[in-house]
């Protein structure tokens, strides 16, 4: 774990605070930032890696709607 990711840190600007977030993101490599949206993607539609593994292909394309 990243003990830099464990501190708080107090900026003396939102502006400050946004360059550090974008620094930030700029050192990860594209794999990390890949394989943080896809947890993000997967929290976000309450899916976890097991249920991926377990789903079997169909063959058919499903369309939700909303409500």
């Amino acid at each position: 774990m990243n003990k830099a990711k464990d501190r708080i840190r107090i900026f003396n600007s939102f502006e400050e605070a946004k360059e550090t977030e974008i620094q930030d993101i700029i050192k990860q490599s594209p794999i990390d930032r890949l394989r943080h949206t896809v947890e993000l993607i997967l929290r976000v539609h309450q899916v976890s890696r097991e249920d991926l593994k377990n789903r079997t292909a169909t063959g058919k394309i499903r369309i939700i709607t909303a409500g």
